[in-house]
């Protein structure tokens, strides 16, 4: 079978069903619809039945014999709608990340859903975490599956709430529970929690580079995958603020058909570019795949994987996560700024916030105290799990649309200077922080996520790609910051999703 390593493309799996878990790099969304009940009783039906199988293939943790049942019992348009090796990937991070699952109940809805979907929830051994199978299945034999996710979910009904916890008893909470998780290898990285800027807890596990078991530190600089869509959107916020350019703006008046058709340049505005509404779809595409990655340096350089980009639907009607969006953006930064796009965030946003070890570094450059990030890859028949880097994967150099570096204490420095108002005003991190409301929309504003929780509204941004995941949870009306970066992929969600349990535990 395909190696699951090689067949992840860059742009992540968005294309797959399973990708709810760990494509979206902000936050998760809640299954819908609701109010819901749990039933005991998982209902006698196909779709429960094929539920039940996919469990059981977790379980088993044996890639082989899950593309063997992809193959026999996925509906071909939902089989072949991605490459076999994008399937193995899929089940190798679920099961990397979750462990051995615990069936709990049926879920089930009001009103409620067809005979042909199953939702199973689920408790994680890894991750300690609440989580969905939902399926979908035809609707005559022999029940194929349609449709596969692996959701987080709510807290069963019959689960204690528990009470509200002191700021003490999160930090120690949270500690014990990456204690647990980086001893059963779920988790590489750093993470802090802070709460009003002082640190309450932060800590580092597992190795920054395996060839010489170097260890992580609270100081190593991890890769952001697509949290640099933060920086990229302060900063174009902040030429607007000086009267340099309006988010209202079409493209046209600043970047000409060496970027994008005249078509595209002139009906995209740059609000649609950062709040995903654009249109536009990722560079991320085959061209790059099959290009040398020291083809790309310079946000210029870029351009001949975007000139023949095409629109997805008309501009602000419905959104759609873009890379490519926040590369124009860029180029925007550049034209308007005057200058070379990191040298402007550098001189106007992470050096403003005192965030000395973030930067799109050159990865064949020499950079002090720079994780590796890993994929893990479940071994078969009893053999250890392999580990394999992202040096070949990644790009030589981060841009607007991610994969700089950063450290947790510099978030943090980030988070504090957007409170504080030394990047933006107040005007704009409010339109930064409210959700576009259109079409298929998935709680964005511009530039950042944004939900409301029972802990009040929350902010930020994550990203994630082959052996890299990345969260930033600012609470806003609460105080609390968390932090968490990792070199395994998919892994710090699992430690923010843990965080945010223990901050709105009891509200």
């Amino acid at each position: 079978m395909p190696h699951p390593r090689f067949a992840r493309p860059f742009a992540c799996i968005l294309a797959f069903a399973w990708c709810s878990l760990f494509c979206f790099p902000g936050l998760a969304q809640p299954i819908q619809p609701s109010p819901y009940t749990d039933s005991a009783q998982v209902p006698d039906t196909p779709a429960y039945a094929r539920a039940r199988e996919v469990m059981d293939l977790i379980n088993k943790a044996d890639a082989a014999a899950y593309l063997r049942y992809v193959h026999e019992s996925f509906a071909p348009q939902f089989r072949d709608a991605v490459p076999t090796g994008n399937h193995a990937a899929a089940y190798n991070e679920v099961v990397s990340s979750s462990g051995r699952i615990t069936l709990h109940s049926a879920r089930s809805y009001a009103p409620p859903v067809p005979d042909t979907r199953a939702v199973l929830v689920v408790r994680t051994g890894i991750s300690e975490q609440w989580q969905a199978i939902v399926l979908d299945v035809e609707d005559k034999p022999p029940h194929r599956i349609t449709s596969l996710r692996f959701d987080r979910a709510r807290p069963p009904s019959d689960v204690p709430k528990g009470e509200q916890l002191t700021d003490a008893q999160i930090a120690a909470e949270l500690g014990a529970y990456v204690e647990r998780l980086a001893k059963q290898d779920g988790f590489s990285g750093a993470v802090l929690l802070a709460k009003d800027g002082k640190i309450l807890f932060a800590v580092a596990k597992g190795l920054a580079n395996r060839d010489f078991e170097a260890p992580n530190t609270i100081d190593t600089k991890f890769n952001l995958g697509s949290m640099n869509k933060m920086f990229t959107a302060v900063a174009i916020l902040q030429l607007a603020e000086q009267g340099r350019l309006s988010l209202d703006d079409k493209l046209a008046k600043y970047l000409d058909t060496s970027w994008l058709s005249q078509d595209i340049l002139d009906r995209v505005t740059i609000r649609q570019l950062l709040n995903h509404t654009s249109g536009l779809g990722s560079y991320f595409n085959d061209v790059f795949e099959r290009t040398s990655r020291a083809h790309f340096r310079a946000v210029n350089d870029y351009k001949p994987l975007v000139v023949g980009e095409t629109l997805a639907f008309e501009p602000g009607t419905q959104q759609r996560y873009s890379n490519t969006g926040f590369l124009i953006a860029g180029a925007i930064v550049e034209t308007v700024g005057g200058g070379d796009y990191f040298e402007y965030i550098r001189d106007h946003v992470t050096g403003p916030a005192g965030m000395t070890n973030t930067d799109c570094y050159q990865l064949d450059h020499v950079n002090a105290n720079l994780a590796v990030g890993y994929e893990r890859v479940l071994g078969t028949e009893g053999s250890p799990t392999a580990y394999f880097n992202n040096i070949f994967a990644h790009v030589i150099r981060g841009g607007p649309a991610g994969g700089g570096y950063s450290t947790v204490s510099d978030l943090l420095r980030f988070d504090q200077a957007l409170r504080d108002g030394k990047l933006l005003k107040k005007e704009s991190l409010e339109a930064a922080w409210t959700p576009v409301q259109v079409r298929q929309s998935f709680n964005y504003g511009l530039g950042f996520f944004t939900e409301r929780t029972p802990a009040g509204r929350v902010v930020g941004h994550g990203g994630d790609f082959a052996g890299i995941s990345a969260q930033l949870r600012m609470y806003l009306d609460r105080g609390y910051t968390v932090a968490v970066l990792s070199n395994y992929d998919g892994a710090a969600p699992l430690v923010e999703a843990k965080a945010r349990e223990l901050i709105v535990q009891g509200l």
